[in-house]
């Protein structure tokens, strides 16, 4: 049987690749990997997903701000809007704190799965030049911020998953999408992970809803791994990126929904 902590270290390689390759934080493979370490767990099963999600949102302060001082660096960020979208996301993660506490463990373990899905086919649907869209304005901005930093808190993830879907489809960059939603992760995770750290119950291992041992073995290692993440998404072909972030999003939704 493989140990926990190798386990752990696993995990955060793989989610830090995927949070630098595509910006998503790497949510998409800490919960879920999370839940099936956990739900048969006599302390944290019954509670399983508000585990998962407090801890992969701790995590993800972890990569996001790696990523993004790697793209800050290489001065790749070029979205003058970012405080505007910045802001409506930290107003929708404040709020989805609030409502966590409310949800049982199973809405959100299928919340999880159905936005994956949904999320890959917004991606597979083919994209027809005339239907592009100018770069949303300000309340625009707001608007779609705040749904996506409300829905990535509940979901433990970066809100890659939203955020860079939305601005392809919105007529941004695919490679420059990438790094907006690797800098709008950092308040989505940090206000999520205060907040759910704060209301959650304290145990051994646990501060709130975030488990410690977790947060360590799974960060320590993501550091390195999202940093090549990003630097590879800064090399690949711009379609082939959004085809591999389709099919990455079609395996999670079919984890979380058919297991």
């Amino acid at each position: 049987m493989i140990p926990l902590w190798l386990l752990f270290v696993l995990v955060g390689a793989a989610g830090g690749f995927t949070a630098g390759l595509f910006g998503v934080g790497g949510g998409l493979v800490i919960v879920p990997t999370l839940y099936f370490l956990w739900h048969t767990d006599p302390v944290l099963g019954p509670e399983v997903m508000h585990f998962a999600v407090a801890t992969s949102l701790a995590c993800i302060v972890v990569t996001s701000l790696t990523s993004s001082w790697t793209h800050w660096r290489a001065k790749r960020l070029q979205f003058d809007r970012l405080h505007w979208l910045a802001l409506a996301v930290s107003l929708g993660s404040i709020t989805a704190v609030w409502l966590a506490n409310w949800l049982p463990s199973q809405w959100l373990k299928l919340g999880f799965g159905l936005f994956a899905l949904s999320t890959c086919l917004s991606l597979l649907r083919p994209k027809k030049e005339s239907l592009v869209k100018p770069i949303p304005q300000r309340n625009e901005l707001l608007g779609a911020g705040a749904f996506i930093g409300h829905l990535s808190t509940l979901l433990g993830v970066s809100g890659g998953a939203m955020t860079v879907p939305y601005l392809v489809l919105r007529g941004v960059d695919m490679r420059q999408a990438v790094v907006v939603s690797s800098a709008v992760a950092i308040p989505i995770s940090l206000i999520g992970a205060v907040g759910l750290a704060l209301t959650g119950p304290h145990g051994a291992q646990t501060w709130g809803y975030v488990h410690w041992p977790a947060f360590v073995g799974i960060s320590l290692v993501s550091i390195m791994f999202a940093n090549w993440g990003a630097r590879l998404s800064q090399r690949m072909d711009k379609r082939k990126l959004q085809m591999a972030f389709a099919g990455f999003l079609a395996l999670v939704a079919a984890h979380m929904l058919l297991y």
